[in-house]
């Protein structure tokens, strides 16, 4: 279903992604590939069209989610296991890799192994990265299958465990045959700092992109249409009209809009609301790790209209009751495009933040 709000897994459910489809599903197969990055803004179907894309394919993956953000090793080697026993329950009909799996993993330090299920350490006997990627590819060849490795929001992989993945990725790419890595991710910036930094492990190495979009004004309303056509509820043509002006070609948005219309009487008003409210939270999460009160200013300020340098700059100052240089209000600036909150022109890149960022304390 159109409105359906998890992540699809089937092609007649992706809306509008043909091309996208057809480029990422080619470069999966192509033998060459080993490094594909999947980018867009937040909402516009990344992890849908990473999905699909495999799961049409049929291609064996490991897919690791890091939608929340890691802040320790003991937060990432859950996530690992987590990852590793959905991959061994996607595939346990195909024994002859799950098999392979098993066997592979069996003979590392710090993995644990309980029937199908598996458990890393992530204390000082922890299984290295490369070990494991190590593994899985001999697993892989074992099998006679390549293993797609997919991170979602990659980008959320920062500091010193970044590094660390960024490291096992690098020595995957250069040594290992049977493994491919897809990295997605929301935060443009950041995502290009891992790959275009000359400090980044993963600097040098080739890579294959697929951007993702926004809809367009009229396929946002055919989006919206044909929704409520699966459902059998009608909407009437000006509410959709509104409906696709305030979202501006988001389809995560249209499609949280969709699946609540749906399901109850709400109306639009109080959707958006809610829609305003879960952003609001993905800001907090955001702003609790700056320690600087600049930025909850600055996002204000922009969410009011003031864009233009020196009044943004006079009305922060006037704020703080002191001097702010204009390196401090470029660092602030530039952290905000980098994770694709604003973009060069200082306009907000999805209507709903800005409307969040007005509900900062």
């Amino acid at each position: 279903m159109l409105f359906d709000p998890k992540p699809k897994t089937r092609k007649v459910d992706l809306f509008n992604f043909e091309k996208e489809f057809n480029r990422l599903s080619y470069l999966i197969n192509d033998p060459l590939t080993r490094l594909i990055v999947v980018k867009g803004l937040r909402r516009t179907g990344k992890t849908s069209l990473v999905l699909t894309s495999l799961n049409e394919l049929g291609v064996p993956y490991v897919l690791i989610d890091v939608r929340e953000f890691v802040r320790s090793r003991r937060g990432l080697y859950s996530i690992l296991s987590r990852s590793l026993n959905s991959f061994i329950r996607r595939y346990l009909p195909s024994k002859a890799l799950i098999n392979s799996v098993m066997k592979a993993l069996s003979n590392i330090r710090g993995v644990g192994i309980s029937g199908l299920e598996i458990s890393l350490s992530w204390g000082k006997n922890r299984p290295l990265l490369t070990e494991l990627f190590r593994e899985l590819d001999r697993a892989s060849h074992d099998a006679g299958v390549r293993l797609i490795i997919a991170i979602d929001e990659a980008q959320r992989l920062g500091g010193p465990l970044g590094i660390e993945v960024w490291d096992a990725i690098a020595h995957a790419y250069d040594f290992l045959d049977n493994l491919v890595f897809i990295l997605s991710g929301s935060e443009m910036g950041v995502l290009s700092l891992i790959l275009g930094n000359p400090r980044s492990p993963l600097f040098g190495r080739a890579y294959a992109e697929v951007t993702t979009q926004r809809l367009s004004h009229e396929r946002s309303l055919e989006f919206l249409r044909l929704g409520f056509s699966e459902v059998n509820v009608k909407v009437d043509e000006d509410e959709l009209e509104n409906v696709v002006g305030r979202l501006d070609g988001i389809i995560g948005w249209l499609t949280y809009y969709g699946y609540s219309r749906s399901i109850g009487s709400r109306d639009l008003g109080t959707i958006i609301n809610d829609a305003v409210d879960m952003a609001k939270q993905e800001l907090e999460n955001f702003l609790s790790l700056r320690a600087s009160r600049r930025y909850r200013v600055i996002l204000k300020l922009l969410a009011s209209g003031i864009r233009e340098w020196g009044l943004l700059k006079r009305t922060l100052e006037s704020y703080e009751g002191s001097q702010v240089s204009d390196r401090v209000l470029h660092d602030v600036l530039t952290t905000l495009k980098r994770h694709s909150i604003i973009d060069d022109s200082l306009e907000f890149t999805d209507p709903i933040i800005k409307e969040a960022s007005k509900k900062l304390y």
